[in-house]
């Protein structure tokens, strides 16, 4: 089996920003990375303000220590539906992210 480490092109060019997803998008991004068996590290919110420009959350979900990758799918998943809301963008990380 062949494991890309790139994301799919169509996945890619729905990024808001370089790697940020709004919420449909990063669970996509989570299917693709539990279905091509990249180690998930976590997640990062950012949030726009009122100017239009974006500011990073400190709230963000490490899972670095986390050795079992289906757990740690699932709780980005929860991560990602808990922290959703307006104005709100992701961004997965995973091992070897480019």
């Amino acid at each position: 089996m062949v494991i890309s480490k790139e994301l799919p092109a169509d996945l890619a060019a729905k990024a808001e920003r370089r790697s940020w997803y709004r919420r449909s998008d990063a669970d996509r991004v989570l299917d693709w990375i539990e279905e091509s068996g990249q180690r998930f590290l976590g997640v990062d919110v950012a949030q726009k303000q009122a100017d239009g420009t974006w500011i990073l959350i400190d709230e963000g979900l490490d899972l670095h220590r986390q050795t079992e990758n289906f757990e740690a799918v699932r709780r980005g998943r929860q991560f990602v539906d808990e922290y959703d809301g307006n104005g709100r963008m992701f961004a997965p990380v995973w091992q070897d992210r480019g």
